[in-house]
């Protein structure tokens, strides 16, 4: 089966957002919490892909549910960085871990929306959803690499990690790592190419929060305050609602 030359345009675009998107977890994960850090890299693309979706790709036009499930997630963003409501200031959201969030968030929503366009014509050139899902998630794991390998080699901080990598039980969890983002988002892939709506595939999705979440309080014994604890709830009411 023939694609078009812009198909591999968008795969090597897919790439840069997916090294965007894993170097900016990464480090922002190196510096908060991740009870913190994980569902506010989550949940903001699901008020981007919608903003930029609505402007260059034919999707259906948001509803009421929609409008008001991404204002109770720009809501929860406001209020998970606090500890208290007395600490509501600038400084609170001006760190270099939130600071790499973002930078997750829009690598996040680049590849979603480059993804939806490029299975569309996959399945437009005789591809299944499912043949579309699982050739495009093995070429996109390779341009992520192409990407990915020059970055790490271009930071002296990254290439001595990486080498030291090497030599630490540590390698063997993050080949699992990397096998688990690439069958999960294989997953995804699938669902993409068969939705009309890239928006809602983006944010139920985002159902992982909880468990991320408590993967950090289990494992990294991290302290969810009240507040935060209070944000998470308000977030996965208005992804459940975008979502259904």
């Amino acid at each position: 089966m023939q694609l078009p030359w812009s198909f591999w345009g968008w795969l090597l675009a897919t790439g840069a957002c997916q090294a965007l998107y894993m170097g900016g977890l990464a480090w922002a994960y190196a510096r908060g919490d991740v009870s913190l850090l994980y569902p506010m890299a989550r949940a903001l693309p699901v008020l981007w892909v919608p903003a930029v979706a609505l402007l260059v790709l034919p999707t259906p036009a948001l509803d009421l549910d929609d409008g008001l499930g991404m204002g109770l997630i720009a809501i929860s963003a406001l209020i998970m960085p606090l500890t208290h409501w007395r600490a509501f200031r600038l400084e609170s959201y001006l760190t270099p871990a939130l600071g790499f969030v973002l930078l997750a968030a829009a690598g996040t929503t680049g590849y979603s929306l480059i993804d939806k366009r490029a299975l569309s014509l996959m399945t437009a050139n005789g591809y299944t959803p499912l043949q579309a899902g699982l050739h495009y998630m093995v070429l996109q794991a390779m341009t992520t690499w192409l990407w990915m390998w020059p970055l790490v080699r271009a930071l002296p901080s990254e290439r001595l990690a990486a080498r030291r990598l090497r030599y630490t039980s540590a390698a063997r969890r993050a080949w699992l790592a990397g096998a688990m983002i690439l069958g999960t988002y294989g997953l995804v892939l699938i669902a993409m190419s068969s939705s009309a709506d890239v928006s809602h595939v983006v944010a139920l999705r985002q159902l992982s929060i909880p468990l991320g979440v408590l993967a950090a309080v289990y494992w990294f014994k991290e302290r969810l305050p009240p507040l935060r604890l209070g944000a998470i709830a308000i977030m996965l009411t208005g992804l459940a609602l975008v979502a259904w």
